[in-house]
């Protein structure tokens, strides 16, 4: 049972709940100060619920706290979060494997699932699909989704054997290139000699 008027926080007066309640500026402090000052003049909780408009349950906590430990809880404690599962080495020697891409794929994409083996095999840690994500994250990856592929598209083998015709008729096409500027150029290159030593039957140029 929370006590009621002057026998809540004994060692508090009204008149200093009033004036820190005036002062206070973040809105939740405010709310539980006021709570505090409606049991101080012995109001009950739902009565004070209903005008801070907040959950009765919520009310009697405040107060609840206030009591056992005074108003240097008027404040949440921001609670400590969870250690992490990998430390900075760990990071670190992961993002170097992941740069390097996966064993059967060097320098491709990673898929979760293989991460998520990776980690579980490497630093014995499982973890699920989401956390995985959130880890690759935060270490600087981001998603990459592959472009779906079309059902009428060709094997990899099949691309594969057109590149290299398609290279071996270029390969042909520059080479009767160069054959036929050969051809050409020899007889262009003869008849220029003639004229200028004016043996192909013209008068030379006096």
């Amino acid at each position: 049972m929370i006590p009621k008027g002057n026998a809540f926080l004994s060692s508090v007066s009204l008149q200093r709940l009033q004036k820190m309640t005036r002062a206070e500026r973040e809105y939740k402090p405010h709310l539980r100060l006021l709570a505090a000052i409606h049991r101080k003049q012995g109001w009950t909780l739902e009565r004070s619920a209903a005008a801070l408009d907040q959950p009765i349950t919520t009310v009697h906590d405040w107060l609840v706290r206030f009591e056992q430990h005074g108003l240097g809880r008027l404040r949440d404690t921001k609670q400590p979060g969870r250690p992490p599962v990998l430390n900075i080495k760990q990071r670190r020697a992961l993002v170097n494997i992941l740069e390097h891409g996966p064993p059967h794929n060097p320098g491709g994409l990673w898929s979760s699932k293989e991460v998520k083996d990776l980690l579980k095999r490497k630093y014995h840690v499982e973890f699920v699909n989401q956390h995985v994500w959130r880890l690759l994250v935060s270490l600087g990856f981001s998603m990459q989704r592959p472009r779906k592929r079309h059902y009428q598209r060709p094997c990899d083998e099949e691309i594969r054997k057109f590149k290299k015709k398609l290279d071996d008729k270029r390969d042909t096409t520059e080479q009767k290139g160069l054959l036929w500027a050969r051809r050409m150029k020899r007889p262009l290159d003869s008849s220029r000699s003639l004229r200028v030593a004016g043996l192909d039957g013209a008068a030379a140029p006096l």
